[in-house]
């Protein structure tokens, strides 16, 4: 039977240290089972519980882990909410969720008016939208029970203890945070500071002074840290910094692990499958450089286009199945039954596996670029143009072209204390590069757009790619 949130917190010593804002208030296990109590309290006099969607926009971390667990506790489900999203954006998240309830800025729940709802959650989970990098973002709905089986996947993967701070910059309405940081951390028995935004200048502050052994990160957090000059200092405890969401440039792990010491763990994983799906060895354990490790309690394979399985280090299609892995039967997710065969779903990422099970992607399958027949891979150019000094972030997407098909167009974000000269960029990447594969266009900007998960939003890059002025 699986725990409640009530049991995973009283299972912990009421006097151990678990939650804290990287600024400010620390609550141990004792003091969070009684907030969440308190607010529980709240949602059932608003008989709020199972089979209602609660949405959250909640913009203190702390203040939002204390609500999204009453949640999970009374029974219903959670929709958290971008707290800066343009209302557009909110009202279409609302509507894709079909919340019947709402807790925001005041901290009280209340009722929404909502039509009437096709499915029913049969207990605690949450609903997420998916990234959407296709443009038609979906409603991805995870069960309690899936939950929890990928957190303690992570605490295993991780070896997690209850001797083990993370520090999470990470926005809470990803999957990543809720169950890599929140509930990772719950079920260890273990330490989590979080942060509202990530800030490089304060970043080995705040490792120095909560002690942190681990931090949740994604490789645009790494890029910045690796090109300022701030280092941490010899008593630090950091066993590790994990990096997820998206894949981690060799240029930028090298970086990190030689400057300041500290080893990667590079991760894989997606909403659909409650975060993880495979992570590599902890340092000095083996780790491949390239791959993004191994299975963690989900199925993973490597198939064709006819749905055939391939031989270890031939390229494919990734597909995933086990207890994690959305289902077709539970909340809005009648979309997915259309995406399963046999239970497995497809990621859409194309890689390889190699003799010992350890997976290398090798991109999307929809962002290849295909000029004249010949396929480019976006994450080859990105690799470098990332290692070039000066660049601090770095996306490359296919542009139309009347002959050729599409060319590659890179957009670079440069950084700001580093002049960055074109002519030089170009000098580097074809030294680097075949010359089919060298970017037609270099476009300078500010930061990368970003969709609702947080990553790169490639469809927009798209656009500005085609547009006459890319800076309009």
């Amino acid at each position: 039977m699986m725990k409640t949130i009530a049991a995973l917190l009283e299972q912990h010593p009421a006097s151990a240290m678990f939650l804290a804002r990287a600024d400010g208030t620390r609550l141990t296990f004792g003091q969070v089972r009684h907030d969440v109590d308190r607010r529980r309290t709240k949602l059932i006099d608003s008989r709020i519980g199972v089979g209602r969607t609660v949405a959250l926009k909640v913009r203190d971390p702390v203040e939002f882990v204390l609500w999204h667990l009453a949640v999970l506790e009374s029974g219903a489900v959670s929709v958290p909410i971008n707290p800066l999203a343009p209302d557009d954006d909110i009202r279409h998240t609302l509507k894709v969720a079909q919340a019947t309830d709402w807790v925001d800025g005041d901290h009280d729940p209340h009722a929404l008016e909502v039509s009437h709802r096709s499915w029913v959650a049969p207990g605690p989970g949450v609903i997420l939208l998916t990234s959407g990098s296709t443009g038609h973002a979906k409603p991805c709905g995870l069960a309690w029970p899936a939950l929890m089986h990928t957190a303690r996947h992570v605490v295993a993967a991780h070896r997690l203890t209850e001797a083990d701070c993370a520090f999470s910059p990470l926005p809470l309405f990803h999957i990543n945070a809720l169950v890599v940081a929140v509930l990772g951390s719950l079920l260890a028995g273990s330490r989590l500071v979080l942060a509202e935004r990530f800030s490089a200048s304060a970043f080995w502050g705040i490792i120095e002074a909560h002690d942190v052994t681990w931090v949740n990160a994604v490789p645009s957090i790494l890029n910045v840290l690796a090109a300022r000059t701030e280092r941490p200092s010899a008593a630090t405890r950091l066993r590790f910094i994990r990096s997820a969401s998206a894949p981690l440039p060799e240029a930028t792990r090298q970086a990190i692990e030689t400057r300041f010491h500290t080893g990667v763990v590079e991760t894989y994983g997606m909403t659909e499958a409650a975060s993880q799906i495979t992570a590599s060895p902890l340092p000095n354990e083996g780790a491949r450089p390239g791959s993004v490790g191994l299975p963690h309690g989900i199925e993973l394979r490597v198939v064709d286009r006819h749905g055939a399985e391939r031989l270890r280090g031939v390229r494919g299609m990734v597909e995933i199945r086990g207890p994690s892995v959305i289902r077709p039967d539970w909340g809005p997710n009648s979309w997915v039954g259309r995406a399963l065969h046999d239970d497995w779903y497809p990621t859409g990422d194309l890689g390889r596996v190699d003799q010992d099970g350890f997976l290398y992607l090798e991109g999307r399958i929809r962002d290849i670029i295909n000029r004249g027949g010949e396929n480019i891979f976006p994450r080859e150019l990105e690799e470098q143009l990332l290692a070039y000094p000066g660049v601090i972030d770095a996306a490359v997407v296919g542009r139309p072209h009347p002959i050729l098909g599409e060319v590659p167009v890179a957009f670079v974000v440069p950084d700001p204390k580093r002049r960055l000269a074109e002519e030089d960029l170009r000098t580097w990447m074809t030294a680097k590069l075949a010359r089919y594969k060298l970017p037609s266009q270099y476009i300078v900007l500010d930061e990368l757009p970003k969709g609702r998960t947080g990553k790169t939003s490639r469809p927009l890059l798209r656009r500005l790619a085609a547009a006459d002025d890319p800076h309009a």
